[in-house]
């Protein structure tokens, strides 16, 4: 049986988590919402067509490292498939959502944890596509 005190414990950790959580779900739905990438497609839509039917898709957001600016968040949808051979892969869009002038901008794609520029981030998505 659990304590009276570690249950006020836990439901302030689990309170605090919910918060922390709800603190960039904005954020999150702005840039799903956003086109990116792609003109006229939202990332939310290439997130699900990179992940395919074998992928999962989990949305994060957090402060900016590289801008020191709360204004600043990043992004990302880390995609988690695995190809018809069976070969796991890991592709990473990141992006900035700058909450102050409402701007989403595409940061860059990792690709098994490697950065990639938009060409050979897309040929390796192609390959993946192949496998």
């Amino acid at each position: 049986m659990i304590g009276g005190l570690t249950r006020f414990i836990l439901v302030v950790l689990l309170a605090a988590n919910i918060t922390g959580c709800n603190q960039y779900a904005s954020d999150i739905d702005t840039v799903k919402a956003a086109d990116s990438i792609v003109p006229g497609k939202s990332n939310e839509i290439i997130a699900i067509e990179i992940a395919g039917a074998r992928g999962v898709i989990n949305w994060t957001a957090g402060r900016s490292e590289k801008y020191d600016d709360p204004a600043m968040v990043v992004v990302s949808a880390v995609i988690k498939r695995i190809g018809a051979t069976g070969i796991k892969h890991k592709v990473e869009l990141q992006f900035l959502n700058n909450r102050q002038t409402k701007m989403v901008a595409f940061d860059q794609v990792l690709v098994d944890d490697k950065p990639k520029d938009l060409v050979s981030g897309a040929m390796s998505l192609f390959m993946m596509q192949l496998e």
